[in-house]
């Protein structure tokens, strides 16, 4: 399991184990910019602050929305909202744990 903050380089080493396969460079450039997002997830949960992960996750239902039946796009979204949660709590509970 992935620890955060992270780096593009280790989480992207970890999702490549995970489906078996290098990503090309344009899933490598996507999910770089994500772990971004994933390590400001995971300080908002050192500020437990719920708020704005709910916002985020918010804002992945309406990426969802409008592209309706689109597998694809629900798949990596979901998978984006996973990893937001998980940082969260990751830094929820190092918030708590010092």
């Amino acid at each position: 399991m992935i620890t955060f903050p992270t780096t593009p380089e280790a989480f992207i080493a970890y999702q490549e184990q995970l489906i078996g396969r290098r990503l090309k460079e344009n899933e490598w450039e996507t999910v770089a910019a994500w772990v971004e997002a994933f390590n400001l997830s995971y300080e908002d949960g050192l500020n437990q602050d719920r708020d704005i992960l709910v916002k985020g996750l918010d804002k992945l239902d309406k990426i969802m929305a409008r592209h309706g039946d689109d597998a694809i796009v629900h798949k990596f979204a979901e998978a984006c909202r996973f990893w937001m949660i998980e940082a969260w709590e990751q830094g929820a509970e190092r918030s708590t744990s010092k």
